[in-house]
């Protein structure tokens, strides 16, 4: 056997305890399952590693503490085996060695408790998560945030928020919104999700959006581009876009290039305490220019001198129809 098959096994072995601790934790997804199938019938060695790592995991579940002497009795463990063959006794001290680094590290895998944001109607709020990401939520917006080991995760609903993520190669920040993932490891960019639509503006670094049922379908961002994605048709639509209006929300005001009035009602619905709805004969009203918000009667009657409409106002908010 040369030193190349020694180093390939032992890589393999680590590979294959890294998949028994993932696939044992709690916030184990269905990617993560499907992604370990994929790496299993790579490779008939694959398997062989994994079987191997699954016993090794199961004999050191079995201790009841952390001890200073060997974590697995590996000669006990390969005469359980039947047939291992030289290449796998040479591997098997690094694979017991990652899993029962695995082991003792488990505690320290876990996910951390996750914190959900919510803002109400007109108001934002600032964030600054522990890993030295920033994020400015918009008003009427929910999202969640977990910080884990090896990655960070953001739930969002329907929400809005400007992100500043910090660099961390190592632990990329992960966005799950609407049925879209973004990635990224260090820039800032605006999400908005309202409604059944997705949108993503990248106002520094690069960020890539994928599908969250089919990674592999997905488009890259750099500076002054943006995405939008509707659930309706899966189709994801790339745009310019002006970083200086991208996130103009957070300075008070709004900019829009022939948007449909039910975008911009749902815009000042977050932007003020009353909801503002539109009638379906005026949802598609388009409309271009910007929208100073600072007030919403103000704002209200800025529209109706642009567009064909008259709000009416009752107890359930402003109602937009067409005139």
């Amino acid at each position: 056997m040369t030193r190349n098959d020694i180093s390939r096994d032992e890589q393999i072995a680590a590979q294959a305890a890294a998949w028994v601790v993932r696939l044992r934790a709690d916030d184990v997804t269905v990617a993560d399952w499907d992604a370990a199938a994929v790496w299993l019938d790579a490779d008939p060695a694959h398997r062989r590693a994994f079987d191997e790592a699954e016993g090794l995991w199961g004999a050191t579940d079995k201790l009841s503490s952390v001890q200073s002497t060997p974590v697995v009795d590996l000669a006990a463990h390969r005469a359980r085996r039947t047939g291992p063959g030289r290449r796998w006794l040479i591997a098997a001290p690094a694979m017991a060695a990652a899993v029962a680094a695995a082991v003792l590290l488990a505690p320290l895998l876990r996910s951390s408790p996750e914190v959900v944001y919510r803002t109400a109607p007109g108001e934002t709020r600032t964030v600054a998560l522990e890993d030295g990401s920033k994020l400015q939520i918009n008003g009427g917006s929910s999202l969640s945030v977990r910080m884990e080991r090896g990655r960070r995760l953001v739930r969002m609903d329907q929400a809005e928020a400007v992100f500043d993520v910090a660099h961390d190669a190592g632990r990329p920040f992960l966005i799950d919104v609407g049925e879209s993932q973004v990635r990224v490891v260090g820039t800032a960019f605006n999400i908005r999700r309202s409604g059944g639509e997705t949108e993503v503006s990248v106002l520094r670094g690069v960020v890539e959006v994928s599908d969250l049922d089919a990674p592999s379908r997905r488009v890259r961002l750099t500076v002054g581009q943006a995405v939008r994605r509707a659930d309706a048709d899966n189709r994801m639509a790339v745009t310019s876009v002006d970083t200086r209006n991208a996130a103009a929300w957070t300075e008070g005001r709004r900019a829009y290039d022939d948007r449909p009035l039910s975008e911009i009602a749902a815009d000042l619905s977050r932007a003020f305490a009353v909801p503002v709805t539109v009638a379906p004969d005026a949802a598609n009203l388009r409309f271009s220019g910007v929208l100073l918000l600072d007030d919403e009667s103000a704002v209200i009657e800025r529209l109706e001198r642009f567009l064909p409409i008259r709000a009416t106002r009752g107890p359930q908010g402003v109602r937009l129809e067409r005139r």
